[in-house]
């Protein structure tokens, strides 16, 4: 691979419009306790990792603090504090950002780039057949895609030194940063007419395409990260998180389910037992009891991806009341195992008047029975 050594010298072209000090200020008041003091997320989601599900733009960030996210716990901002305040909360978060953002992922026909070099010239005289703004801001594509790639992008900067691209040769792939291109590789050409640049960035944001064409298969296998200073990689290309949000556990019809997830207020060694009525029942592995259960009920394992926090999966239904601890009546357990049969959960101990099972099943639509063995 031709690498040229003198880095360009690329300059920023980021421009706040309102003072990020004061916006800090605002985030201290009213942000910090649902998303962290280092913007890293809790109880609401990360505000500088590069999943953005409400879009990563200056205005898409605006809206969300003037009018709040329906059906969570993010408020509107708009009547609490006036417009340069929002302003500058909005822009002290962008300035927060690094990596890429804004990330418009547009299709094209292979036909018109048949035989001639991937440059943006080119890509101006073809229309798209779509374009999709992607909220994880890293490339990702459908099976079996028959289509040539063009990735639009903001590239946000924090820290200032050289760097690169490391990218697959694997197909076709143009880089450009602002305008300029700084790797071009194609896997049936000679690895010497091949170029990848490294380059001086300053803080701030830049324009960054990604041009790329590769034989068809089941699934395209673009592969790339910018490499910066102090060990800095951003990755190019990811799976989609859309096809994940959410993640609903139930129980089949007539057979029960055993899982352990981490739930909020449950202890880790707790046993999910989902039956096939839709009732949850939260079982004690450690003394025997049922902890809490649930009729009309479902695991969502990935509650944290709607709205990017790093809350634990959760049981959404209706508590079943009065639900009793029915121990096994012995002080020393020893878990042994679970599993189930047909719509029945089973747990087995070690006592010590031997080996005891709790039976788990359905009663009726909406609870549950223990029997022992």
């Amino acid at each position: 691979m031709k690498w040229l050594l003198a880095p360009l010298l690329l300059t920023s072209s980021l421009a706040l419009s309102a003072e990020p000090s004061r916006g800090e200020a605002i985030y201290k008041q009213v942000c910090f306790t649902c998303h962290g003091p280092t913007l890293q997320g809790g109880i609401g989601p990360s505000l500088v990792d590069s999943y953005w599900h409400h879009g990563s733009s200056p205005e898409a960030i605006l809206d969300v603090i003037n009018h709040g996210i329906e059906g969570s716990e993010m408020i509107g901002y708009k009547d609490v504090f006036p417009e340069a305040d929002l302003l500058s909360l909005r822009d002290f978060l962008i300035s927060k950002q690094e990596g890429p953002r804004e990330l418009v992922r547009s299709l094209y026909p292979r036909e018109a780039f048949s035989g001639k070099r991937l440059t943006l010239d080119l890509f101006r005289t073809v229309e798209s057949t779509s374009q999709t703004l992607l909220p994880e801001n890293w490339i990702s594509m459908e099976r079996n895609a028959d289509a040539v790639l063009r990735a639009t992008t903001k590239l946000y900067i924090v820290e200032p030194g050289t760097y690169s691209f490391a990218i697959s040769r694997r197909g076709r792939t143009a880089i450009l940063l602002d305008g300029k291109e700084v790797h071009y590789s194609d896997d049936k050409a000679p690895k010497t007419q091949n170029t990848n640049q490294s380059f001086t960035l300053k803080p701030g944001t830049y324009a960054l395409e990604i041009l790329h064409e590769e034989k068809r298969s089941h699934r395209y296998r673009f592969h790339g990260t910018l490499n910066g200073p102090s060990g800095k990689n951003f990755p190019l290309n990811g799976r989609s998180l859309q096809g994940n949000i959410p993640k609903i556990i139930k129980a089949r019809p007539g057979e029960a389910l055993v899982v352990r997830k981490w739930i909020k207020d449950l202890p880790p060694r707790a046993l999910l037992c989902l039956l096939p009525n839709n009732v949850i029942v939260a079982y004690n592995a450690v003394d025997g009891s049922v902890l809490k259960a649930w009729h009309s009920a479902e695991i969502n394992q990935t509650p944290s991806l709607p709205d990017r926090s790093q809350k634990p999966s959760e049981i959404k239904g209706t508590p079943i009341a009065e639900t009793r601890p029915d121990l096994l009546g012995e002080k020393e357990l020893r878990f042994l195992y679970y599993k189930t049969e047909g719509d029945s959960a089973l747990v087995s101990f070690q006592t010590k008047d031997g080996k005891k099972t709790v039976s788990i099943s359905p009663k009726g639509a909406q609870s549950f029975s223990l029997s022992f063995q």
